[in-house]
């Protein structure tokens, strides 16, 4: 009897044991502390809206190269580039959407800015415009750049070939045809 029991006893232990190790490691989540938009624009380097043109995957970051339209805070240039980890559980914002506006609030001095979704960067809407707008003001428009003038550039330096001398070969052509007609007109008449 004391044997049977010993052997439910350890089957028991064995069973509880196996379930903790076969249970799934607990998931690790992007822990943001709450901030308003005044506290993630001052914490943020430059505060812009811009078009995301394309997503490029770095190891376990993306890359979005982004054309900035409107600046609210640092200086941002046209075409910038902004980084940030692919996965949403380390805080990154993700595969972005190329083609779509967002707006970014981004920590670096200049390009390749540095960006997560603790920031508050995410997609343009015009509540979002507005509580920038609030904080930061306005903003400025950010110009394309001015199209490259155009240049003039020579091709030849020689004079033009007079008329005489492009209309002497085929004027050689219409005498060596009328010839031929005269030949071929006096040997249709001996026959």
């Amino acid at each position: 009897m004391l044997t049977t029991m010993a052997r439910v006893l350890i089957a028991a232990l064995l069973g509880v044991s196996g379930l903790l190790l076969a249970s799934p490691a607990p998931a690790f989540a992007c822990k943001c502390q709450v901030a308003d938009i005044a506290q993630q624009t001052t914490r943020a380097d430059a505060v812009f809206v811009g078009t995301v043109d394309s997503v490029t995957p770095v190891g376990k970051r993306y890359e979005y190269a982004v054309t900035a339209i409107k600046s609210y805070k640092g200086t941002v240039e046209r075409n910038v580039t902004v980084s940030s980890n692919k996965e949403s559980a380390a805080c990154g914002l993700g595969e972005l959407k190329a083609g779509a506006g967002y707006v970014f609030l981004v920590s670096g001095a200049a390009s390749p800015f540095a960006a997560n979704s603790c920031g508050g960067s995410g997609p343009v809407s015009a509540d979002r415009i507005a509580e920038i707008e609030t904080v930061l003001g306005s903003g400025v428009v950010i110009a394309a750049p001015a199209p490259p003038s155009p240049t003039m550039t020579k091709v030849d330096a020689s004079t033009p070939t007079s008329m005489a001398r492009l209309a002497a070969p085929g004027g050689a052509l219409v005498l060596i045809g009328l010839l031929g007609l005269l030949v071929a007109r006096r040997l249709s008449r001996t026959d």
